[in-house]
């Protein structure tokens, strides 16, 4: 036995299985000698005789792990299924590093099968027992990468690989093809060229790093590297010039690569060649050459009767033929080429495919038909389901459309195509949230796709959900994108902002807009309002004007301006917005906006007859326009018409139930002395919009009136919650304080008050009138004091001061100030 394995060992392979056959029939029980014997065989190429020691040996010795290994090891390529089923009983057995090697091939048998889990699992299983092992390092990064595409993991085991042996050119050229994958171009440039300095002559090598460096448009880097790979075998280079044209084609020298084939053809004319002619022609953007090419081609294939053969080779021609005439614009050619093309080979997917193209784009209904047939035969055809959705997706047979997508998707379940297009679908379909997750799916496998980016913000948009929206909208103007995509992304933000009531941020967006479209009128417009809503109107007013250069008959620029200058609050600024609205009007009579504006604008003049006729012809116009009812009804408030305005108002909010509108029905039921139907109203419109604050102020207002202060005071303290600079609530809250003996808390909303409207003689008289009831007779006189230094023509106030002044013994003084109250009063009842 010793004998034998010493012969085994320095593989004199005969002799050994001469000295274990000995051995066997001395003793034919013994395993080791059948173990030997068998793989002795197995080096000989001997395998039948193999597996039967090994299998004498695996039945002799059932605990002997090896003899599955080496059976499993024979089986692997001949029954799988059996290599594996060895394999794992070795490692059931033993599972040391002893034996590793059968983890490594049941991971190589079920990466042949597949099973990538389970290979995966085997190859982490050697890794464990022996980390120096780079074999299992590249066979899971493989894994990862050709057939997961969980990339950066793949990338991570070829790291570990690298770190083990820096001299494995294998695994940088995996790694390398790892960070293609993911579009780290330059990492996998540097990878190449460490594998090309590893191993120098390999050409393979210089090809994948010329692709490399073209993809990152580095041309003349990429052009050299295939002249490398000519000159590595230079002779066989010049000898194959269809090698030569397509190394040439390669590197975008379509014009040698032209050249190069036509030499070709004129020593060699074959159909094969000029086929290969017009592909290269076809890249080079030379169509019509292309078409030569393709009719010579033809020619050359035809038999004496001038008749085409059958053929898939006659077929391709007329298919590319078609092809050109796409490229041409020329579509009912390139239909006729497509047909020819399936008639001459029935089972022509490609053919099927591209005619149904054709009819799509020539509107003809039985696109559908070509791509059915397509389909039929190819059912794996990704491009015909994808053209099949856009079919139905333009026909608005929106679910439809998402089916063929989804069958797609099974084709290629990682398409950011399919995912992306299938989410536009759903947005149409208005399904956001659905199309959201789609669009989500792209953006994963794709993180620079703008057009996911950009749909998905639309979505978000669409279900309110304001901050991812914006979120994707930075995202994109971080992106690389066209000047159309970043004007769109733009405008958009800025109505999403407008949307949400940020009008500085809108206004940012909208003039970055106009550096890159600067004559669009309507990016000025939203300028224009988003001044107006900051009350920036002199600015407003610049945008409007923008707006009438570019579109000098702008109906909505002229209303804009005007709202504009009406707000500057001055008679001449009234006047020049009553120009706007009157030409507005003139382009467009049926403008219920500008004649809406108009009628407030004559309002505020004074002109309450002319405002209360253009309500009236807006009303006309549009009988359903809540807003000209409730002008209408404001104008007859003013005009002293009361019941009149509540018919107005009762008109409006049986068209729309608003809170502003059920407030002044309110404050006109209360002008008509209906408290308890004032304050139904004001009640229904804090149900209707619980953050209007001008609803509780008026409500506090009859509370107050009614002496129900307790109420009066939680009412205006709420108008405080919604709106802490309003000054009427915050002197009104003061007052209410002052009769709930609430002191500590008058004082302070009076010092608010005067805070808000230090101008306000109201609010000092009303101070005065509280330090008075508290007796502090000094701070009374000194706020009654600056109460008539704001307004020194009121005779009430003169008579209050009087009063003081004699509490506090300044009977002179109070003499005066009686005087000048009687001599007020005199001249105001003479008038």
């Amino acid at each position: 036995m010793k004998h034998g394995i010493y012969f085994f060992d320095r593989s004199v392979l005969t002799a050994a299985i001469q000295d274990f056959t000995a051995v066997i029939k001395e003793d034919p029980s013994n395993a080791q000698a059948r173990l030997y014997r068998g793989r002795a065989y197995a080096k000989q190429q001997q395998y039948r005789n193999a597996i039967q020691d090994l299998a004498a040996a695996v039945h002799l010795d059932p605990s002997c792990w090896l003899a599955f290994y080496y059976r499993g090891c024979i089986l692997r390529q001949i029954d799988p299924k059996r290599a594996v089923q060895d394999f794992s009983v070795s490692v059931l057995i033993n599972d040391t590093q002893e034996n590793f090697c059968s983890f490594l091939h049941r991971g190589i048998v079920y990466s042949e099968q597949c099973q990538w889990s389970f290979a995966i699992c085997d190859f982490e299983s050697v890794l464990a027992l022996d980390s120096s092992v780079i074999f299992a390092y590249l066979n899971i990064g493989l894994i990862l990468l050709l057939h997961l595409d969980q990339y950066y993991e793949a990338i991570r085991q070829f790291t570990n690989a690298i770190e083990i042996d820096p001299l494995n050119v294998q695994a940088y050229v995996c790694r390398a093809q790892a960070y293609h994958k993911i579009h780290n171009l330059p990492n996998a440039v540097k990878d190449i060229n460490r594998a090309i300095h590893l191993y120098p002559n390999k050409s393979q090598l210089c090809i994948l790093r010329g692709q490399y460096l073209m993809e990152l448009k580095k041309y003349e880097l990429a052009s050299l590297c295939i002249h490398q790979l000519a000159e590595m075998d230079e002779e066989s280079f010049m000898a194959q010039p269809v090698q030569q044209a397509l190394i040439q084609s390669f590197c975008q020298n379509h014009n040698k690569a032209i050249e190069c084939l036509r030499e070709a053809t004129a020593t060699q004319p074959e159909p094969s060649m000029f086929v290969i002619l017009g592909k290269i022609q076809m890249k080079a953007k030379k169509t019509k050459d292309a078409l030569r090419s393709f009719k010579k081609a033809m020619k050359l294939l035809m038999a004496s009767a001038k008749i085409l053969p059958n053929t898939f080779e006659a077929a391709e021609m007329y298919y590319l033929t078609g092809l050109c005439y796409m490229e041409q614009k020329s579509l009912l050619r390139a239909r006729d080429a497509f047909s020819m093309a399936v008639r001459l080979h029935s089972s022509y997917p490609d053919a099927f495919y591209q005619r149904g193209l054709c009819r799509m784009q020539l509107r003809q209904a039985k696109c559908i038909r070509d791509f059915n047939r397509a389909l039929a035969l190819c059912p794996s055809h990704f491009q015909a389901y994808m053209s099949r959705a856009a079919y139905y997706g333009s026909k608005g047979r929106y679910s439809k459309a998402i089916l063929n997508c989804n069958e797609a998707i099974k084709i290629l379940p990682n398409s950011v195509r399919a995912y992306f297009y299938r989410g536009t679908l759903k947005y149409q379909n208005k399904t956001f949230r659905a199309a959201i997750e789609d669009l989500s799916k792209s953006i994963d496998l794709n993180k620079t796709c703008i057009l996911a980016y950009y749909n998905r913000a639309i979505c978000y948009h669409q279900i309110k959900d304001f901050r991812k929206a914006l979120k994707d909208y930075g995202i994109l103007l971080l992106l690389e994108l066209s000047k159309e995509i970043d004007f769109k992304v733009l405008i958009n933000r800025g109505l999403l902002y407008m949307e949400l009531g940020d009008y500085t941020n809108a206004c940012e967006d909208f003039k970055e807009a106009t550096l890159l479209n600067p004559d669009d009128s309507q990016i000025f417009q939203a300028i224009g309002i988003c001044y107006h809503r900051l009350h920036e109107f002199e600015e407003a007013v610049r945008s409007f004007d923008q707006v009438l250069k570019l579109d000098p008959v702008s109906v909505d620029a002229y209303v804009g301006r005007g709202n504009s200058y009406m707000e500057n609050g001055h008679e001449a600024g009234c006047k020049q917005a009553q120009k706007d609205f009157l030409r507005a009007i003139h382009l467009n009579p049926k403008c219920i906006k500008a004649r809406i504006c108009l009628g407030y604008n004559l309002q505020a003049l004074g002109k309450l007859q002319r405002a209360w006729r253009q309500f009236t012809v807006a009303i006309c116009i549009d009988p359903k326009c809540h807003a000209a009812y409730d002008g209408r009804a404001s104008v007859c408030l003013q005009m002293g018409e009361t019941f009149a305005a509540f018919q107005d108002t009762n008109a409006a909010l049986k068209l729309t139930t608003t809170a502003p509108l059920l407030t002044n029905r309110g404050v006109i039921n209360q002008l008509m002395g209906y408290l308890p139907c004032a304050m139904k109203d004001y009640q229904q419109a804090i149900s209707v919009d619980p953050n209007y604050a001008l609803a509780y102020f008026n409500a506090a207002n009859i509370y107050f009136h009614n002496r129900q202060f307790s109420q009066a005071y939680c009412y205006y303290s709420k108008v405080l919650q919604l709106d802490p600079r309003n000054e009427s609530a915050v002197m009104n809250r003061a007052i209410t304080n002052t009769l709930l003996n609430n002191i500590e808390e008058a004082k302070e909303d009076f010092e608010k008050a005067i805070c808000l409207c230090p101008f306000s003689a109201a609010v000092y008289f009303n101070r005065a009138n509280f330090y008075n009831g508290l007796k502090q007779y000094e701070l009374a006189e000194k706020d009654i004091s600056t109460a008539l230094s704001i307004q020194p023509n009121d005779a009430l106030m003169y008579k209050f001061r009087a009063d003081i002044r004699g509490k506090l013994g300044f009977n002179k003084e109070a003499v005066e100030d009686y005087k000048q109250a009687i001599s007020i009063q005199e001249q105001i009842d003479s008038m």
